[in-house]
């Protein structure tokens, strides 16, 4: 971690300018001890300076400050010792030099610069007391008569006087289609012959096959792994399926339980537009897809019912016990669609009526003068991970699969920039779409991807021009005849970017993108992970090109293959915070 007393001299040099202080030392590699914790050379003040004491006490409360958010909500930060710094490092480094600068510019409420607080301005505070002022943590000085500014670390920022993390936003949409019924090798194991074991657990021997011998079974064992890494008190999350609707047999089979299969939900009257209480379709038949909703409050196990549904276990008397089941079509377009609908009027909730907290039944949102409202809304991202074995294919009607992908994350038609979301702007053909090249906010360049350049210190930018093609590995740019060493060259498959081919909009404008509540457009990144195994173009080109529309990315892996697919969901559920965000009052 930075130094506490390393960054007070760098903030008590700053503070009074450098014209009084020495060159604080500069801190050797940092050094673990056994328990992990990192140690940093101590900087000295020199005491001659007449503003040295008062800059000290700056830097500090300063110190103080940070090291109790640190110490509550953030891991330690290390030093950057040379080229094998992280980028979140660097970025940390960093913060600690804005909060150098904050403590060199007294805001209204700190001391007059000769010292002495004027009648009019003057201030009284608790020393050490901590509130926040904007995204940042204000910190009264040991005196009491003013303040000490300084930004929170990357992933958190500053509510109710401390800094604590953001969380993000998961949307999890399981393949429940017939195919993934389809046996798979399982860890070199022969292909199951057909047949299952005893209703419900429906997999093979264990031990003989581990984890299951369907793209089903696998998937569910290798999820039960990734959701127990998963910290559900920084991720909040919620689980849907294709529509299925509930059947009376009594006679289940092991593919879909007590379920059949559906292309729609039922009642599904071609609305491009679901409202919190119409049509009544949708809310009817909304349990025929949404397994898990998102939490209402903290206290709700949002990741103990994900678990319910892939535990092997189902029974319809009461109390249920669900569990996902193979059977159906793959309306991966629909599905979307449904999904999206769903995060606009449950999920980001920004200026729904409420009357307090608990009415906004949302974990993220407080109520405030009669709306809703997420004091961490500009940080926190919200996602959907699409995990499918493919199969829809995509076409350039208002519910294909890439159409929805692309209104979800950046709108469609359009008449202005704010018809547009996620950094889209509205171009002369009157459809949202990202400035060329873009990938990603940033404010440095190790925050880009590789090959790419942090660009007027806001946006990631390719190195090279645009090529109108995205590489399945990763999602750089690249060029289907790039030879190996090339920076377009692609180490998988070079799809072409489906975006400029996607004219399809809904009948109203104001359907072709997201709204929260106060008509705000509003984001929602797509990631795709398929299981399928194919490698050829024109296979991997459809998964692909969802994830390119839905400005996320295509992660693959065999369903035959538990630790690629542990690895691929993984990074599918790593979601980071918004590097450039701030909060709203």
């Amino acid at each position: 971690m930075v130094g506490r007393r390393h960054l007070a001299a760098i903030l008590g040099c700053s503070a009074t300018l450098l014209t009084a202080c020495s060159d604080p030392v500069a801190p050797p590699a940092a050094s673990s001890d056994s328990s992990g914790s990192e140690t940093a050379a101590v900087a000295s003040l020199d005491a001659s300076s007449p503003d040295s004491t008062e800059a000290g006490e700056v830097a500090l409360a300063v110190a103080d400050a940070m090291d109790a958010a640190a110490a509550e909500t953030v891991p330690e930060v290390v030093p950057d010792t040379g080229p094998e710094a992280k980028p979140d490092t660097d970025q940390d480094v960093g913060d600690a030099a804005d909060a150098v600068a904050d403590a060199a510019q007294p805001s209204a409420t700190d001391a007059s610069a000769d010292g002495d607080a004027s009648p009019a301005d003057a201030v009284s505070c608790k020393p050490a007391s901590t509130s926040c002022e904007g995204a940042k943590l204000k910190t009264c000085l040991a005196k009491g008569d003013g303040y000490a500014i300084s930004p929170c670390f990357p992933g958190t920022t500053c509510l109710g006087g401390q800094c604590v993390a953001v969380a993000n936003n998961l949307i999890i949409a399981f393949d429940t289609s017939g195919s993934m019924n389809d046996t798979v090798k399982v860890n070199g194991q022969p292909k199951c012959a057909a047949g299952y074991t005893t209703w419900p657990t429906c997999e093979y021997d264990d031990v003989k096959f581990p984890g299951g011998c369907t793209r089903m079974g696998a998937s569910k064992h290798v999820f039960k792994q990734a959701l127990a890494k998963i910290d559900d008190s920084i991720v909040h999350m919620a689980l849907f399926r294709f529509p299925q609707k509930a059947n009376n047999t009594t006679n289940p089979s092991c593919s879909s339980g007590y379920h059949t299969g559906a292309s729609t939900i039922s009642g599904d009257a071609g609305d491009e537009h679901i409202s919190e209480a119409n049509p009544a379709w949708y809310w009817n038949g909304l349990s025929e897809i949404l397994c898990v909703p998102f939490a209402t409050n903290a206290a709700v196990a949002v990741k103990d019912a994900m678990l319910l549904w892939m535990d092997g276990k189902e029974d319809k008397n009461n109390p249920p016990n669900p569990e996902l089941r193979q059977t159906g079509g793959t309306p991966i377009g629909k599905t979307l669609f449904y999904v999206g609908e769903y995060v606009k009027n449950k999920v980001v909730i920004d200026g729904k009526p409420c009357t307090s907290d608990a009415s906004c039944a949302n974990v993220n949102y407080i109520c405030k003068a009669g709306g809703c409202v997420d004091p961490s809304r500009s940080c926190r991202e919200t996602v959907v991970v699409l995990f499918t074995d493919g199969g829809e294919g995509n076409s350039n009607s208002f519910f294909s699969p890439w159409v929805q992908a692309k209104r979800l994350a950046s709108g469609l038609g359009c008449n202005l920039d704010a018809d547009c979301a996620g950094g889209a702007a509205c171009q002369e053909v009157k459809t949202c779409k990202k400035p060329s090249g873009q990938t990603d906010l940033c404010t440095a360049d190790l925050e880009c991807a590789p090959g790419a350049k942090c660009t007027g210190v806001t946006m990631c930018m390719p190195k090279d021009v645009v090529t109108g093609y995205f590489c399945s590995n990763g999602m750089a740019p690249c060029l289907p005849d790039a030879q190996s060493g090339t920076p377009t060259f692609c180490n998988g498959v070079c799809v072409k970017d489906p975006r400029p081919a996607l004219t399809a909009s809904a009948k109203q404008m104001q359907n072709n993108v997201l709204r929260s509540f106060d008509g705000k457009p509003l984001s929602v990144r797509v990631i795709v992970v398929d299981i399928s195994g194919v490698t050829t173009p024109t296979q991997v080109a459809g998964s692909a090109s969802i994830a390119i529309a839905g400005n996320g990315k295509l992660l693959g892996a065999d369903a035959s293959d538990p630790n690629a697919l542990l690895a691929s969901l993984d990074a599918a559920f790593d979601i980071k915070t918004k590097k450039v965000c701030g909060v709203e009052k």
